[in-house]
């Protein structure tokens, strides 16, 4: 029997998020030769990870493979509510309550542990974005709604140019870079991609199958502070997006500054962040003033702006090679 990309993957470059060990297939149900359900074990800490429909869930004991904003993580602890709902319910004044006692160290929100990351739900929203129609529609409302993103086609030229054979894309999303890369890239030997979130895996999962690539290319679940990944791997990383959604995203910068080789590239898309912002509209419309929001960002490790970004990629180690202004985001081309 014909070795899968997923069994490939773990003998060359997948490894337990915790320890960074080697992961062995256990209990596996396959379906054609594919490893649909199976139990990866850790060799060195002996902790548990599933595979969920042919999904890999690589998160530690307790988290669920969904996602919310950083900054109602920090001030709700877990939730699937977003921001504007959250408003709604407990109103302006609640929250700045609950933000001062947050600032002050009064109040830390409450840890939820999970017993299994993916659950029926989650396995029946992901179901549904790989059936045909969903996939195809998805990867039309990606052409509609990019037509004009210049940032993100320079983004896509610059990943062919580079011509890359180990390709990781993190906190993938629905999948916008990818499919915008797929049309132009195919020629490399491993892709993989990851998000938090199991709904956005399998959103992958659609995108990869819809160009007969998941011979090649990998989806999984994982958390960007702690990559299954084995050091200096990768020739280039990608992100379009995705740092401004991590609570302590400087961890996802270390980690992906781990996982590059020597000379590899990190090519990042990004927002300028909340110091753009409108103080007197984010005070009226989110309760807080842009101080205020600057204040609970940098204490809570998540992406501020454009300068602070760059401040944290040198930081850790990056050289920075090239940065281009667009109108609404920015693009970093930075070595290790």
């Amino acid at each position: 029997m014909k070795a899968t990309f997923l069994e490939h993957s773990l003998r060359v470059s997948v490894v337990c998020p915790l320890c960074k060990g080697s992961l062995e297939i256990k209990r596996a149900v396959r379906h054609n030769d594919v490893i649909q359900r199976a139990i990866l074990s850790c060799v060195s800490c002996k902790t548990l990870f599933r595979i969920y429909a042919r999904i890999p869930v690589l998160l530690e004991p307790g988290q669920r493979a969904d996602w919310n904003h950083p900054f109602v993580e920090a001030l709700f602890g877990y939730t699937t509510e977003p921001y504007e709902k959250l408003l709604e319910k407990y109103g302006i004044d609640r929250i700045r309550r609950r933000y001062s006692e947050v600032i002050k160290g009064e109040y830390s929100p409450p840890k939820v542990f999970f017993k299994e990351p993916v659950d029926r739900s989650l396995l029946a929203m992901g179901g549904w974005r790989i059936r045909k129609c969903s996939i195809e529609r998805h990867l039309e409302r990606i052409k509609r709604q990019t037509e004009h993103n210049e940032a993100l086609k320079e983004m896509v030229y610059i990943v062919k140019d580079l011509s890359p054979s180990r390709i990781l894309d993190m906190c993938s999303g629905g999948g916008f870079f990818l499919a915008h890369l797929l049309e132009k890239y195919r020629e490399f030997r491993e892709l993989y991609s990851f998000d938090i979130d199991y709904k956005c895996a399998k959103r992958i999962e659609g995108i990869l199958m819809y160009y007969g690539l998941l011979n090649k290319s990998l989806p999984l679940v994982t958390d960007a502070r702690a990559m299954p990944f084995r050091q200096n791997y990768f020739d280039i990383i990608t992100n379009n997006c995705g740092f401004g959604q991590i609570l302590g995203y400087s961890r996802a910068l270390r980690e992906t500054y781990r996982a590059l080789r020597h000379s590899g590239k990190l090519v990042v898309r990004e927002i300028y962040g909340i110091t753009r912002w409108d103080s007197s509209r984010t005070r009226k419309e989110l309760g807080f003033s842009v101080d205020e929001l600057v204040e609970f960002y940098k204490r809570y490790d998540i992406y501020i702006d454009k300068e602070s970004f760059i401040a944290a990629l040198e930081k850790i180690g990056f050289s920075i090679e090239l940065i281009k202004d667009f109108k609404e985001s920015y693009l970093i081309v930075c070595t290790k």
